[in-house]
């Protein structure tokens, strides 16, 4: 069970991380290229964070 355990936390940490690295990166980006460009490099991202925080929410089902 603790091993479950530590591999939610990490799965909870890398999600927050990567939904706070969106950000960043649409702040960043927005001050060098164009919207356009970047909108579908930023939906792939979201994208993967939603995916991942369904992963997430399921092995917590499972649990």
């Amino acid at each position: 069970m603790e091993d479950k355990d530590l591999t939610l936390d990490f799965l909870n940490v890398t999600v927050a991380h990567l939904m706070a690295d969106i950000d960043k990166m649409e702040d960043y980006n927005n001050a060098f290229w164009q919207e356009e460009i970047l909108s579908g490099q930023l939906e792939r991202a979201a994208l993967t964070a939603s995916l991942l925080r369904n992963l997430l929410d399921k092995f917590k089902e499972v649990g």
